[in-house]
């Protein structure tokens, strides 16, 4: 950003207007990004310039079992890039996924694993976090034989991945079942996608369309492309839509519910099952909230569609912002088909310990104490503290003991006792007749973040306190 001072003088006095104009910086350098001269720029081994199949220009790159390798100029150091590039899958085997992953500066950012060949993929690309104002990128092949992708136009530019869209909760339909709750925007797949003939991000074909980009109304695609499955043929339990989430590889859908009440639990639930096709191994998924892994998924192969779709239900946290970021992700990397989902619902409540502690990647128990600092998981959990990073307990200062109690615990029935003691032999609760102590004020509420204010009595000599947890 750019400060510009302009100068005004009115009655003799000078007024200094601050006007604000905004800079584009200029995405990262690179030479020869759509190999239209040749290999220059790059290094290389065991790839091939081709001038059939292009995505632009008149020339790509065949990767086959090799790798390209470029340092990129012009980053900014501690700022999020993305590595862009358009794929295909180029090989002459049908149902075998061409396989590959992405480097910077030796660490792996990405892989992409797809056997779409009919047409490229330009998914949103690949995020990182550049460490210097340059940054080597390398994409070497994991195919063994001379096959691979297509490769054209590849880049980095400035900026994360672009966000999925924002959907408030006063927006999503109620739902009037047993199961209840809202379902998602788009959350039984039923919404027309737009015709293969006018959208580049829906690859079809007709009835059955991949999709990439935005072409799932009200989802962003994460990741390689997905499959609007549009036939009766995979049971779906809610209209006559399902999504699977290996389109020609592993794929992903995301959006954002906003308006939630901030930090509150709720609970999002969908239908699942496998995919008939595909072999007899299992397939696997992924289930993101705000960006943390919550859930591993795996359906067996009598757990297809032909069986039935089972329900899963997750407890989540909304941010402090009120948002929640919801992302399904196929994982199943050797398959062109995935976990198939249907009727995707989100409900407010639900178990606070367990979802917050899924969110942090913690046991649930609330005696354990992950990192160490003798502070068990569920007094963070009541102090709201991160059970993974050291916490020191509250401490008194200035004369007075400033306790932070959560209101998502409280909200769960947790609550916090204060004791004291003299000698470490008895212990009285806290602003009890003797307990030398005092509360001074209490901000915490269920639902609500605060915190409880103690003073020791005036001229107590010595006085120890502990925590202690009161489960519901």
């Amino acid at each position: 950003m750019l400060f510009l001072p302009s100068v005004h003088f009115a009655a003799r006095t000078a007024f200094i207007a601050m006007g604000l104009i905004a800079v584009t910086r200029a995405d990262p350098t690179g030479t020869n990004p759509g190999f239209e001269s040749g290999l220059t720029g790059w290094s290389s081994s065991n790839v091939q310039i081709v001038s059939t199949k292009v995505y632009a220009g008149a020339k790509s790159l065949a990767l086959r079992n090799g790798f390209i390798q470029q340092t990129f100029t012009g980053l900014t150091p501690g700022a999020r890039h993305a590595v862009r590039l358009a794929y295909r899958d180029d090989t002459s085997q049908t149902w075998i996924l061409s396989d590959a992953r992405i480097l910077i500066d030796g660490s792996v950012i990405g892989a992409i694993h797809n056997g779409q060949d009919q047409e490229y993929l330009v998914p949103g690309g690949f995020e990182f976090t550049a460490t210097g104002s340059t940054a080597t990128l390398r994409i070497e092949s994991l195919d063994p034989g001379q096959e691979g992708f297509l490769l054209d136009e590849i880049r980095i530019v400035n900026g994360g991945l672009p966000p999925p869209p924002e959907h408030a909760w006063s927006t999503l339909a109620v739902i009037n079942d047993s199961r209840g709750g809202r379902r998602l925007a788009n959350g039984s797949f039923e919404d027309a996608t737009s015709s293969p003939a006018t959208d580049p991000d829906n690859s079809g074909p007709a009835g059955n369309p991949h999709l990439t980009g935005l072409a799932l109304p009200g989802w962003r695609v994460t990741r390689e492309n997905i499959d609007l499955i549009e036939s009766s043929g995979a049971n779906p339990p809610q209209g006559s839509k399902a999504v699977d989430l290996s389109g020609h590889g592993p794929g992903g859908i995301a959006q954002t519910i906003t308006s939630l009440q901030p930090g509150a639990v709720y609970t999002l639930s969908f239908r699942y099952a496998r995919h008939t096709s595909w072999g007899r191994a299992d397939m696997t998924g992924e289930v993101f909230a705000n960006r943390r892994r919550v859930a591993s998924l795996v359906r067996t192969i009598s757990q297809t569609w032909n069986q039935s779709y089972g329900l899963k239900e997750i407890p989540v946290l909304a941010s402090a912002e009120g948002k929640l970021e919801i992302e399904l992700r196929s994982t199943t990397i050797d398959q062109g088909g995935n976990i198939v989902y249907d009727d995707i619902r989100l409900n407010p409540g639900g178990d606070g310990l367990l979802a917050w502690s899924t969110f942090h990647g913690v046991t649930s128990g609330l005696e354990a104490d992950d990192d160490g600092d003798t502070l068990a998981n569920g007094l963070e959990f009541l102090f709201g503290s991160d059970p993974k990073v050291p916490t020191m307990p509250p401490v008194l200062q200035a004369g007075t003991l400033r306790v932070p109690v959560s209101g998502l615990a409280r909200s769960q029935g947790y609550d916090l006792k204060l004791r004291t003691s003299r000698d470490f032999a008895t212990w009285l609760d806290a602003c009890t007749p003797g307990s030398g102590m005092t509360l001074l004020s209490d901000t915490s509420a269920p639902g609500t973040h605060g915190e409880r204010l103690f003073r020791p009595a005036a001229g107590e000599p010595r006085l120890f306190w502990r925590h202690q947890l009161v489960a519901p």
